[in-house]
């Protein structure tokens, strides 16, 4: 049987200790067998040997990301027979450069952000908060007491992965979705109009929310990206989005099955209103918006082209 691994991530004293004393000591770990944690930075709070003792656990503690191999994670199972592993990361450490041998299965990928200092490390070190939340199966803003803190920013923390749950943590341990405002456009206008500044929260939400677009009429403004790999005659139609840095610019844009006869070249603006469909993607496997053209109009390249979501 394979052994389910859980990694908690997040900076120093975001709560990531707390959580996994929670986890053992309310989810009766101890009665459904032995659970290894590796604890790979020491924050402020600690994991006593009264604990360990008393809730069937085992603790190991590993300075280096070097020792984390194959080989270690091996090793561990054969020695302490763990019916799972939590694995309490640095954030320093790259995630990406881990591996886990055969005999392991990921079960779980949770982040843990201080709302009270997320402004600051996010401003400062967002290239960490990426790495972090890419591999996150549900990111926790612990701490938080106020949502106007973390609102401004879910266009760009989704765009770091939409597959990702996020969720808030207040200081009871009352946990609810952490985006739930208002969307910037009106849905129930016959035409969706997309504003420049809401694409991101646009695209996003066709992802989350398929069945509020599905035969709906949409009209904003994109960038056309054309490729050989597209089926012929059909384009991108899309922006490009700075989740992270200036290097870090990705495009996201939905396919458009047709020009409509319109002279358009690959890297020209266009105005476009369409009839939004969903197909299941086998590459992404999941469905994907699908844009039926209804008009298309070349414009002006915008006076911001990429979305800043800073």
């Amino acid at each position: 049987m394979e052994i389910p691994i859980f990694i908690i991530n997040g900076f120093l004293d975001s709560g990531k200790t707390t959580f996994i004393v929670d986890a053992i000591e309310k989810d009766g770990f101890a009665k459904k067998g032995r659970t290894l944690v590796i604890q790979c930075e020491e924050g402020e709070i600690e994991i006593s040997q009264e604990f360990v003792d008393k809730y069937n656990t085992t603790l190991i503690k590993v300075a280096e990301q070097v020792d984390l191999t194959p080989e270690y994670f091996s090793e561990l199972a054969t020695r302490y027979l763990p019916d799972r592993v939590i694995l309490e990361m640095n954030c320093m450490w790259n995630m990406n450069e881990i591996y886990f041998p055969e005999g392991y299965r990921m079960a779980q990928a949770i982040t843990f952000i201080d709302t009270s200092t997320f402004e600051v490390y996010y401003n400062n070190m967002r290239q960490k908060f990426k790495d972090m939340i890419e591999v996150s199966d549900l990111v926790v803003f612990n701490r938080c007491s106020d949502l106007n803190k973390i609102t401004p920013y879910q266009t760009g923390l989704k765009l770091m992965n939409s597959n990702a749950q996020f969720m808030i943590m207040d200081d009871n341990g009352i946990t609810k979705k952490a985006f739930e405002d208002p969307l910037p456009y009106d849905l129930n206008q016959e035409v969706i109009t997309i504003n420049d500044d809401d694409y991101g929260r646009w695209y996003i939400d066709t992802f989350e929310n398929p069945e509020r677009y599905k035969d709906r009429i949409v009209e904003f403004n994109a960038l056309v990206t054309i490729s050989k790999k597209l089926p012929k005659g059909s384009f991108i139609a899309g922006r490009y989005a700075m989740t992270c840095c200036a290097d870090d610019v990705q495009l996201y844009g939905h396919l458009c099955k047709e020009s409509l006869g319109v002279k358009i070249k690959n890297k020209c603006w266009v105005h476009i209103v369409a009839r939004m469909t969903f197909e299941y993607s086998d590459e992404y496997q999941e469905e994907e918006g699908i844009l039926s053209p209804i008009s298309i109009k070349v414009i002006p390249p915008l006076k911001n082209p990429i979305l800043d979501l800073r």
